[in-house]
């Protein structure tokens, strides 16, 4: 008798053990986490300070920018008597675009009726946190009627 065979036959049997046996587990890939973006400054939903980005290198307000401006205007016309403070940050070198962002929203401020007295601008210089590329607008005085008033930690400096 032959051993070739008996060792074809358990050749053959392992093989098909093999086969059989459910395949290793993939390995398990996180997906990559999402970037963090911060909140903008002092979200309060009521008017009192609004964060008006800008494109990079433009002093022209995009329509997502003028929408942000329509809590704001609700609260300028429901406190006709508060003012109402445009601050850019920005660095040296910046500040002839700092300017004009804070000319842009002025602008578009005066052009739905609140008078230019009541509007005060300031370009200060580079804080830390700061974004280049916004530009903050403050209101003090009571909510405009209907609007959301949410507690926020960062409350609107006066002055």
């Amino acid at each position: 008798m032959s051993i070739k065979p008996l060792l074809g036959a358990v050749a053959v049997a392992a093989l098909l053990g093999a086969c059989s046996s459910p395949p290793p587990p993939r390995p398990v890939t996180q997906a990559p986490a999402a970037p963090i973006v911060p909140p903008p400054t002092a979200p309060t939903g009521d008017g009192r300070v609004a964060s008006i980005r800008f494109e990079p290198a433009s002093s022209v307000l995009t329509p997502a920018a003028r929408s942000e401006l329509g809590p704001v205007l609700d609260r300028l016309m429901a406190n006709p008597s508060e003012p109402v403070r445009i601050t850019s940050y920005s660095d040296v070198a910046d500040m002839p675009l700092a300017r004009e962002r804070t000319q842009a929203v002025r602008l578009a401020l005066t052009e739905r009726g609140v008078a230019r007295t009541r509007i005060r601008v300031m370009n200060a210089r580079m804080m830390p946190n700061a974004d280049p590329n916004a530009v903050q607008v403050q209101v003090r005085g009571r909510a405009s009627p209907g609007s959301e008033v949410r507690a926020s930690t960062a409350a609107a400096p006066r002055g």
